[in-house]
């Protein structure tokens, strides 16, 4: 089935969370999104609905399979399930074409519930500013301290990822990971850069 979706920021052409659509896109317009744009702890820029700002991104169509949702929606932090741990909802938002009416389309925008982990309220053309910004922590990880991060918010309950102490001291300066004695744990900063790798 095809989808109307708003891809922005992080989600963009070109910028690294692209790739979990890109091969969905049937086609792709310049548009606006009616909204909020927040800069998020870890640096990263994210929409948060309603608002009345004009941010710019791409309208795309998705030819996406109705049971293909629910691992999008878990790659991107939502889960439809469990709204209150869902990092980011996926809902309509209003789309202002450059050529052409108004629409609604879907996008991923911060869920209400997570305003702790907003830095501060950017203007809607700001993302691109951000994105190439030296305080966005995602661009400053290296691979191994990605691929760490990952498999962290992978685990399943009390489950043990053994961590060498190089790599260990890299994580808890940057306060991305917590000890709770017998095993490692990621910090709310380190939650929300994983759902961004």
């Amino acid at each position: 089935m095809s989808y109307s979706f708003f891809l922005y920021g992080i989600y963009a052409e070109g910028q690294k969370c692209h790739a979990r659509f890109k091969n969905l896109i049937s086609s792709s317009r310049a548009a606006y999104v009616k909204g909020t744009l927040n800069k998020l702890t870890c640096g990263l820029p994210i929409l948060s609905s309603p608002g009345d700002e004009l941010i710019p991104g791409q309208l795309v169509e998705l030819n996406i399979a109705e049971n293909h949702w629910p691992i999008l929606d878990a790659i991107n932090g939502y889960n439809p399930l469990n709204l209150k741990k869902s990092f980011l909802v996926r809902e309509n938002v209003e789309v202002v074409l450059q050529e052409g009416p108004t629409t609604t389309a879907q996008t991923y925008c911060l869920n209400s519930a997570r305003n702790s982990h907003v830095a501060e309220r950017l203007s809607g053309e700001d993302w691109q500013k951000v994105l190439g910004s030296p305080v966005n922590l995602v661009e400053k990880l290296t691979e191994r301290q990605k691929t760490y991060l990952q498999k962290l918010s992978q685990a399943k309950g009390r489950e043990i990822i053994p961590v060498d102490m190089a790599l260990y001291r890299e994580l808890m300066t940057l306060e991305l990971i917590i000890d709770k004695g017998r095993r490692i744990a990621l910090t709310r900063l380190g939650l929300e850069i994983s759902h961004f790798l």
